[in-house]
């Protein structure tokens, strides 16, 4: 469950700072912090786990083109009118280390936050934000990799920012097997051994995102993640999809 409050808490950064942060060479001030509280609530995929809803500060800082946000740290090699473009390090977040802590896998090796290099390229038309990502694994856990490609289409009205986006998710056998297999030292009469190949997902998701006054705002959005048969079909997994909730309250500190 730690990594999916991440996963939405990088969702909703990344589309706030699109809209509320100045770019790296406007003439703003050179730092900029947020910080804030947040909730989540997530359904479970894995056999015998629990939904889940959980309170935690979140954190968003910006140095120049050096930024800090959801547990990822980058820089922002460029910022246009059209494009932007960045790289850095942060969590692979294709699926729940704690396997929402459900008893019946309780026996299963423990996993750990597989930490990743990632490139990043957004184009801005006027029809909305096309965005590609791809990652790397660097800390030796499953040594994949992952890609993303995604649409958003920013509506503003009055005071608010509303996104409906559509993502397409490639991730590789590594990471597909590193969350949801079942190695065969570790197979059971109730879990057979699972190793498959790399999986498709679709991912939809509404983002709003309200400025209450020029300090504080408040951002939510649910999102839906759709698996392929390669995750669905694993014996510790009991649903092809998830639904989630998350929502927040953000303060400019400067």
């Amino acid at each position: 469950m730690k990594n999916f409050v991440f996963k939405i808490c990088l969702i909703c950064s990344i589309s706030f700072s699109t809209y509320a942060q100045p770019v790296p060479d406007s003439a703003a001030d050179e730092h900029e912090l947020q910080i804030g509280i947040a909730g989540v609530g997530s359904e479970s995929v894995y056999v015998g786990g629990d939904s889940q809803t959980r309170f935690f500060p979140a954190i968003d800082y910006q140095y120049k083109r050096f930024y800090f946000q959801a547990g990822d740290i980058g820089f922002n090699l460029i910022d246009n009118k059209a494009w932007e473009v960045n790289f850095g390090m942060g969590f692979n977040l294709a699926g729940d280390i704690d396997r929402g802590d459900s008893r019946l896998l309780q026996d299963l090796p423990n996993l750990s936050f597989p930490i990743s290099a990632f490139v990043s390229a957004q184009y801005k038309t006027k029809f909305g934000l096309f965005t590609v990502k791809h990652d790397n694994e660097i800390n030796n856990k499953h040594d994949g990799h992952s890609s993303s490609l995604s649409y958003a289409a920013p509506i503003f009205k009055n005071n608010w920012l509303l996104m409906p986006s559509l993502s397409y998710q490639y991730h590789s056998a590594e990471v597909v097997n590193y969350f949801y297999g079942v190695n065969t030292a570790d197979a059971t009469e109730r879990f057979d051994a699972y190793q498959t190949g790399s999986v498709n997902n679709i991912q939809l998701s509404f983002l709003a995102l309200r400025e209450i006054n020029e300090k504080w705002s408040f951002v939510g959005n649910v999102q839906s993640e759709f698996y392929g048969d390669e995750i669905s079909n694993s014996p510790i997994v009991d649903d092809d999809q998830r639904l989630s909730l998350f929502v927040g309250l953000l303060y400019k500190v400067f």
